[in-house]
């Protein structure tokens, strides 16, 4: 008994390997347009597996393909006598029919194969599938919509006849499809499907109607998720993202969701340079939601530090306005305790006390209080040690500030937190003047993990090579770094007079682009927006070629649309960088903040 089974067992493995290498042969055959080699292997293959139609589908198309219309068409009638369930193949012979110039025959063999539909979907669908592989969509049209009488579960043929009129440039028919599919199919799956269809059909005036026959109809049925749900991607796709917000935060209020939903929107936002929306996005999680749920945490975060943000960036900002922010940071770290979840909370604290409130002993206090709790994850006190030491470099503590980046280099040789230690503390030596020692650390992050400190470790080696120059002359070099650190530290005055000392000294020094460059960061600071434009005016004119010719683009840029509240030139100097300096680093973002500006939604 045992010796059958294995022979059987042998027996069905050779066959099942003979039948593979027959298909793979009858497929090369095919692939290659060798159509009356492929032919008698797809049929042998028919017969050997069952009568399995796939193979009898490449068996008629070879004889077609090679131009044997009539036996292709005998091949098809024959099968339907077996088979007459398998109506889609009616279409297959019309158009062989077409083919021999018999366009009423063909027409009719259609029109039969319409009749002859039942309720059974499967069969619907592969018969218009049959009519669209030869674009023949009004035909495709009638088998869906007798689909649509015939059988109950047709809520699928109202997609797929959106999806033909969409194929005809319909668009007013195939919007009216796809919301009779989203209000007879309204489960989480109905509004992704349309969304993903739509996404790269409408034009703006097509989304425009589609947002208010949206409208109109959730009116109808206020209580269908998915309309709601497409509506409010319609709104992000218009750039709507305040009407967006609503609709996303109703669905989460409707039907009891996390939040999820209103925190991806918050994000989107955010990226899309919408910063008071995704504020509100946050905020509403904030208010709304429990301790244990899973996104309020990340939701207090972002919303302290997109306002703050909000604040730096607006010129009428005040120290009120930075009081409140204060207040705000504080209430949240007492109700939450600090703790791994608040520590970053406690770090962006620490930050907005000694930069925006001046308060830098304050900020250094708050630090020290976190990283002394050794509860706290190691990474984190890790970033507070990174933050104390700029606070301690903003007092002027120079070495203070090195030994805690030595520690947290230490203690995190690979990855971000050790890159970014180990780059500040080359500064530190750029700003004392060691530039051989801080190259070296440069050029050794160079290949950083994070493109950041790479394209800034690249910067400032490349930087520093170009201010020495061929003489290997230092000083006026020093005098610059000691002009960063001066205006780090907020001593605005004494970094002018050291900047204006270096040309009087070296008259002929290559620094005078550079020199601009810091002086506007220095008006900037100071909101003396009028004499910042000016410096970097200067540099594109005169310097167009340098280090610092694409930065000065950006950020005057950002002082148009910001300070001055002038789009169109900002929007100018945006696509001069994106056109002129294609390979800067700054491109990207600037083609993005052109099409911000140029009222394009942005994701």
């Amino acid at each position: 008994m045992k010796r059958i089974i294995l022979t059987l067992i042998y027996i069905i493995g050779f066959y099942t390997a003979a039948n593979a290498q027959l298909s793979k042969l009858a497929a090369n055959y095919f692939n290659n347009g060798e159509y009356e080699k492929a032919a008698p292997l797809y049929k042998k293959l028919y017969i050997q597996n069952n009568y399995n139609d796939m193979y009898f589908v490449y068996y008629y198309k070879s004889l077609m393909y090679d131009e044997r219309y009539e036996e292709a068409i005998k091949a098809i009638e024959d099968q339907l006598k077996t088979k007459p369930d398998k109506i889609y193949l009616l279409v297959h012979e019309g158009y062989i029919y077409e083919k021999l110039n018999k366009a009423e025959k063909a027409k009719k063999i259609y029109e039969k194969a319409i009749r002859k539909i039942g309720s059974n979907k499967v069969q619907i669908i592969k018969l218009a599938n049959a009519f669209k592989e030869y674009s023949y969509y009004d035909y495709a049209k009638k088998a869906y919509e007798t689909g649509v009488d015939k059988v109950d579960d047709n809520i699928l043929f109202l997609m797929y006849l959106g999806e033909i009129y969409a194929l005809q440039n319909d668009y007013d028919k195939m919007i009216d499809y796809y919301i009779a599919y989203l209000k007879k199919s309204d489960n989480k799956y109905s509004g992704q499907n349309i969304k993903s269809k739509l996404s790269k059909s409408l034009s703006k005036d097509k989304m425009t109607l589609l947002r208010n026959k949206l409208i109109e109809n959730i009116q109808e049925n206020p209580d269908n998720m998915s309309m709601i749900d497409v509506l409010s991607w319609v709104y992000l796709q218009l750039g709507e993202y305040e009407k967006a917000r609503r609709q996303i935060i109703a669905i989460d209020r409707r039907f009891g969701e996390n939040g999820s939903r209103v925190f991806k929107f918050a994000q989107d936002a955010y990226k899309a340079g919408r910063y008071a929306t995704a504020a509100k996005s946050y905020q509403y999680i904030i208010e709304n939601k429990k301790r244990n749920n899973p996104y309020l945490m990340r939701a207090i975060r972002r919303y302290l530090n997109i306002t703050s943000e909000i604040l730096v960036k607006d010129t009428t900002t005040t120290h009120e306005d930075f009081l409140d922010i204060e207040k705000q940071y504080n209430k949240f770290i007492d109700d939450y305790g600090i703790g791994d979840q608040t520590a970053d909370l406690v770090i962006e604290l620490a930050k907005l006390e000694a930069f925006n409130l001046h308060n830098i002993d304050k900020g250094i206090n708050t630090l020290k209080d976190l990283i002394k709790r050794n509860y706290i994850n190691k990474k984190y006190r890790a970033k507070a040690k990174i933050v104390l030491g700029d606070l301690y470099m903003l007092k002027g503590e120079i070495w203070e500030s090195s030994l805690l980046y030595s520690q947290v280099d230490k203690d995190f040789k690979e990855g971000e937190l050790g890159e970014l230690a180990r780059y500040k503390n080359a500064k530190l030596y750029y700003y004392n003047g060691d530039f051989e020692w801080a190259q070296i650390i440069f050029n050794i992050l160079k290949p950083a993990t994070t493109k950041l400190i790479s394209n800034d470790a690249i910067e400032s080696s490349v930087f520093i090579t170009e201010a020495i120059g061929e003489d290997s002359v230092t000083a006026p070099l020093q005098m610059y770094a000691k002009s960063e650190l001066l205006i780090y530290q907020n001593k605005f005055d004494q970094a002018i007079s050291t900047l204006d000392s270096i040309n009087f000294l070296f008259p002929k020094n290559n620094l005078e682009d550079d020199i601009w460059y810091l002086k506007a960061h220095i008006f900037k600071k100071q909101k003396r927006y009028e004499l910042a434009k000016k410096m970097y005016e200067q540099i594109i004119e005169k310097y167009p070629e340098e280090l610092r010719a694409d930065n000065s683009i950006f950020e005057l840029a950002e002082l148009y649309e910001n300070a001055f509240g002038d789009v169109n030139s900002a929007k100018a100097l945006y696509e001069k960088l994106f056109l002129d300096y294609d390979s800067s680093t700054l491109a990207v973002e600037a083609r993005k903040k052109y099409r911000q500006l140029s009222g394009e939604n942005v994701q």
